[in-house]
């Protein structure tokens, strides 16, 4: 189990500061609800009974990780998209097999959830997660959803030195402090990847004008203050540029303004709320400029069925589709599909599946639950996802199929430019329908 011992009191210092640039509503009722249980198959380890050791009597019945998350308010919706579907996915495969092989106890241990709700406010998030850690003695912790959340728990995770996976972060900050949390990985790609690729993706469309917009979010901020010199440098010019607070209902006057500016390309580096809103009125007012981009939310399904022929030629942040060459990438997508009637999303969906696919291998390599030897184990071990196959570099998986995307004929393709984009991108974006 991880360790119980106190959490750092400069926590509360740092939640303070989030809270105000968390994308949050904050709820004085907080749901606990837990995982449905999932079905665990028979282990393929066979041990008789006159075989059976001390150790495996001693073992435990499951494997239980914690996962404070969103499961109302704001960000309830993309924590299911991206994150609860996806992990609920991993979990129910490991099950259908048995379960983790762990050689300390030499028998296969299926894996549960204790998922309770954070209710999208990141104090709750950080409350739970030490009552996760202290009292409810899960074994590993999975994170929430969100940059500022997953900063937020950070301290707490180092200090009980259990190691956890962000696949829904990207902070500067985190990146630049990585080495005061060395308990703390990221599976997702970060701004500076995907950032240097949609400049590039620009200079090779030949667009030499752009309007940018973005929220006060770290993600936001992050992402900005890395775009725009690498785009002055690109000789490109910001023809217009707006800040906007977190949760906006309106954003048709800002939208306007950065038509009146004529720019070849449009870029928000948003959240999903912000995108759909920023879509929406778009297509309102006429807004098209050649390339259209926001961030969080262009690659979730959601998108794609709210603006039907519409999101034909949007860009987005990350890019992962079924058809990618990595091992099993199909096989995930179909299994999401059967089990939840869903799709997972087009970027970060894959980064929570293979979160898991991570730990299930660390934990065979270090051959128990310790969750030191557990991270030791990840700082040396070469992982084989459906992201593709890597190891860690400074707690940050270098590794992912495609940083820009586009929906093309209903599906999210790689068209940043790398060797393995999966199709040529649409310049200039279409014509919004009519109607």
């Amino acid at each position: 189990m991880i360790g119980t011992k106190k959490i750092a009191p400069f926590v509360l210092a740092l939640v303070v500061a989030l809270v105000a640039t968390a994308c949050v509503e904050s709820s004085d009722d907080t749901t606990t609800t837990t995982a449905a249980p999932t079905t665990t198959a028979a282990s393929t380890e066979t041990t008789s009974a006159t075989e059976t050791t001390e150790a495996a009597v001693d073992a435990p019945e499951k494997i239980l990780i914690g996962n404070p998350i969103a499961l109302s308010g704001p960000v309830a919706g993309p924590a299911e998209t991206t994150q609860v579907s996806s992990y609920d996915t991993w979990a129910a495969d490991v099950n259908a097999a048995g379960g983790i092989y762990v050689a300390e106890y030499d028998q296969r241990i299926p894996v549960e959830f204790v998922r309770v709700d954070d209710t999208s406010d990141v104090p709750t998030a950080v409350a739970l997660t030490q009552q996760m850690i202290e009292e409810d003695e899960v074994h590993f912790i999975f994170p929430p959803w969100g940059t500022a959340f997953n900063f937020a728990i950070a301290p707490l995770i180092n200090d009980a030195e259990t190691p956890v996976m962000g696949c829904t972060v990207g902070s500067k900050q985190l990146v630049e402090q990585a080495a005061d949390f060395p308990y703390f990985y990221t599976m997702l790609n970060q701004y500076f990847d995907q950032g240097a690729a949609l400049v590039e993706l620009l200079e090779d469309l030949g667009v030499t004008t752009v309007a940018i917009i973005h929220h006060d979010d770290l993600f936001g901020i992050d992402f900005n203050e890395f775009v725009k010199p690498a785009l002055t440098d690109a000789g490109i010019e910001i023809v217009f540029e707006e800040t906007y607070p977190l949760g906006p209902v309106d954003l048709s006057q800002t939208l306007r303004a950065a038509q009146d500016a004529d720019p070849d390309a449009f870029l928000a580096f948003s959240y999903p709320d912000e995108t759909f809103l920023m879509t929406g009125q778009a297509i309102e007012i006429g807004f098209n400029p050649d390339l259209f981009m926001a961030s969080v939310g262009v690659a979730f399904p959601a998108y794609r069925e709210a603006f039907g022929p519409a999101a034909e030629g949007v860009v987005g942040t990350g890019a992962w589709n079924p058809g990618i060459d990595t091992e099993d990438a199909q096989g995930f997508y179909d299994r999401h599909v059967a089990l939840h009637g869903a799709e997972p999303d087009r970027w970060a969906s894959a980064a929570c599946y293979a979160t898991g696919q991570v730990l299930e291998q660390a934990i065979e390599a270090a051959g128990t639950l310790d969750p030191k030897a557990v991270k030791a184990a990840m700082d040396t071990t070469t992982f084989n996802t459906i992201l593709g196959t890597f190891e860690f570099e400074g707690q940050f998986n270098p590794v992912y199929p495609g940083q820009i995307g586009q929906w093309q004929a209903g599906e999210f393709e790689i068209v940043s430019p790398v060797d393995d984009r999966t199709a040529e991108p649409i310049y200039a974006k279409p014509e919004w329908p009519a109607g």
